[in-house]
């Protein structure tokens, strides 16, 4: 039994401090895992989940637009324009069932409908079924308790599963605040009752825990459509044939419909503003209806949102965010650990990618799966 569990929001830098007591415990152990960019929940799970890069898995940030009508997309509550075929057939839980292996995923986005899972709890579902004690505890209780259910049954070879609570409540008090720290304690104390249901079991088992991404304070906001309805494109934001598209984030998505010669001044007019780290120009050609023009990348402490009046601000309270380059702000990489029959006991590495968990979890199947990553062969006992 192979178990991936994600601690959504937690960066390597803050979770160094508690690594020893799980290298103590026989963890193989990966200082950084490097996250996508933009370095957000969506994008990075799609990532760990497939092995591909945004340009071939199409997520490109928890909020997208249509690049022909520029309607803007939220995938909270895994929207089902991009839990299509094309993504679930990318997906290491569609290369599992093709050699028979059976999968549980509990909590993890852009899982809505895909028939590779045999066993699925969405996060939505859990949120209707919690209704008014709907707290990032109760949640996170939730998945803990599919989870254990999951192992013990012992009917599923793999089982994902993703745990909320320190990503919501870095949002909400910072990410080294009081409340944060507090439910890291629990959080762990989660992940050990895994380990203990998963020796209980008395099968071979391989238990993976890894961080999609880390967080950032944030001191300043910037709002970019708020500039284009005042600039001299003012006439073509208002046809709505430009538009920045973010969720709270160092980053933005940017979406038009004008020539080249156009997108290009606008962006070299953004680049010249003093919250801008860069404004990366997008040059891979994808099939995607949702591929941006450009991705806006703020400067550190920096939180974009895309409103323009008479919208008001919804992040003003905002304690910490992510979302900046990883290679700018490298407090936005996650990290990983992990520990089982496959797995190395306490083998430190300094670096991986994201993209490396799929072909790992296939490898430790012993099966194929085909993807822009490959196996982080350090940590994997067969390998010596």
């Amino acid at each position: 039994m192979n178990v991936l569990i994600s601690l959504d929001g937690l960066s390597y830098t803050s979770f160094a401090r508690r690594a020893p007591q799980f290298i103590q415990n026989g963890y193989s152990y990966c200082k950084k895992m490097i996250t996508t960019f933009p370095s957000v929940t969506f994008s990075a799970h799609a990532t760990a989940i497939t092995g591909n890069h945004p340009d071939k898995h199409s997520v490109f940030d928890n909020v997208v637009s249509h690049a022909q009508t520029l309607e803007r997309i939220e995938l909270y509550g895994d929207h089902d324009s991009l839990c299509n075929e094309t993504f679930h057939k990318q997906t290491i839980f569609y290369s599992l069932a093709r050699h028979g292996v059976t999968s549980c995923c509990i909590h993890w986005p852009l899982t809505s409908g895909n028939p590779y899972i045999q066993h699925l709890i969405t996060e939505s579902n859990s949120k209707k079924k919690l209704r008014e004690s709907m707290s990032v505890n109760e949640i996170d209780r939730e998945a803990l308790r599919e989870t254990i259910q999951a192992i013990e049954s012992e009917k599923y070879d793999f089982i994902a599963a993703r745990f909320i609570g320190y990503d919501a409540l870095s949002h909400q008090h910072g990410k080294d605040s009081i409340e944060a720290s507090e439910y890291l304690d629990r959080l762990f104390a989660h992940i050990n009752q895994i380990e203990i249901s998963l020796k209980k079991s008395k099968q071979p088992y391989n238990l993976l825990l890894f961080s999609d991404h880390g967080q950032s304070d944030i001191e300043a906001f910037f709002y970019p459509n708020e500039i284009l309805a005042q600039s001299r494109w003012r006439e073509q934001f208002a046809a709505q044939q430009i538009r920045f598209v973010a969720d709270g984030s160092g980053a933005l998505l940017f979406y038009s419909s004008l020539d080249s010669r156009q997108n290009k001044e606008i962006m070299d007019y953004f680049r010249e503003l003093p919250e801008v780290n860069q404004f990366y120009e997008r040059t891979k050609e994808t099939t995607s209806v949702y591929q941006p023009i450009g991705i806006l990348d703020l400067n550190h402490m920096v939180c974009g949102e895309d409103i323009a009046f008479p919208k008001r601000p919804k992040y003003t309270d905002m304690k910490s965010l992510h979302g900046y380059h990883p290679s700018q702000v490298d407090e936005m990489n996650g990290f990983m650990v992990c520990v089982g029959d496959q797995l190395e006991n306490g083998k430190i590495i300094e670096e991986s990618r994201l993209e490396h968990i799929a072909p790992t979890i296939a490898r430790l199947f012993q099966i194929s799966h085909s993807c822009d990553g490959t196996e982080i062969n350090e940590v994997i006992r067969e390998y010596k």
